[in-house]
Order: structure tokens, then C-alpha cells, then sequence
């Protein structure tokens, strides 16, 4: 092993490509990009939403989710209902097409994950989360 190959920032730098690459490629397997996945457990853990409030908990601008809203009704895992107080408005709502495939994927990712991390026991992964958590919130601000 090289010398910059220890050093810390270049190992995080390359688990975190390697890491990338592998969720990209779940995902795709699964038939989903980035997006619409943040956009199916987000419904999946807050419950239906406005199209806006959507956007802003997933972090993407409102005019660009319509696309990724479209494809997940087309494939019938989202429907958009009447908003309650303002019929002009609409609501997100994940179908039980949708809630299915949350808890596939997740099952599944479970999986990946344990593959992944397979050179680590169970102590051992509870700690690289517990240090990790700690050093994205100095970063990002927020409590470990």
C-alpha cells in the first residue's frame, strides 16, 4: 500500500466512490434512480405531501420533481390526489404498489449493505457509524 493510499481523506474518498457506484447500481437494478427513491421513502416516512413540501424535504427545486413525479405515477407507485383545503392544489400519496417496493428495497439494501461492510462485525459497524455521524455533523452542523 502506498503511502497516500493510508492516509484518511484518500480511504474515505475512495470507500465513498466505491459506495456511490455500488447504491447507483442497486438502485438501477431495482429500476429507480437517486431521486425517485428519496421522493418513495420520504412519502414512505412522512406521509402524503404537496408537491412543494415534497421538493423542499427531498432537496430538489419544485419545477424539477415534476419529472421524476411523472415516472413514478406512470409505473403506479405514486398517485397525486386533490389537496384537501385547496382542490387546486394536489397531494403526493405513495399507492401500496409503492409502500411495497420502500420495503423491498430496503430489505434489500440491508443486504447490500451487510456485503458491503462484510470485513466489519456487528460492534465494529456501530462504531464506523457512530464516528462517521460525528464527523458529517461538524461539517454539516447538527448532533451526532
Amino acid at each position: 500500500m502506498n503511502a497516500y493510499e493510508r492516509g484518511t481523506g484518500f480511504l474515505l474518498a475512495r470507500l465513498g466512490s466505491l459506495t456511490a457506484r455500488s447504491w447507483t447500481a442497486f438502485l438501477a437494478a431495482h429500476d429507480l434512480s437517486q431521486g425517485q427513491y428519496a421522493v418513495l421513502v420520504t412519502l414512505d416516512e412522512h406521509g402524503p405531501q404537496g408537491q412543494r413540501r415534497l421538493a423542499g424535504l427531498v432537496a430538489v427545486d419544485a419545477r424539477n420533481i415534476v419529472a421524476v413525479l411523472d415516472s413514478l405515477a406512470k409505473r403506479g407507485l405514486v398517485e397525486r390526489r386533490p389537496d384537501e383545503t385547496d382542490r387546486r392544489r394536489r397531494t403526493i400519496a405513495l399507492t401500496e404498489q409503492g409502500h411495497a417496493l420502500v420495503k423491498a428495497v430496503a430489505d434489500a439494501a440491508a443486504e447490500e449493505q451487510d456485503g458491503f461492510l462484510r470485513a466489519l462485525d456487528p460492534a465494529e459497524r456501530a462504531q464506523l457509524n457512530v464516528l462517521l455521524k460525528r464527523i458529517y455533523a461538524s461539517h454539516v452542523g447538527g448532533t451526532a
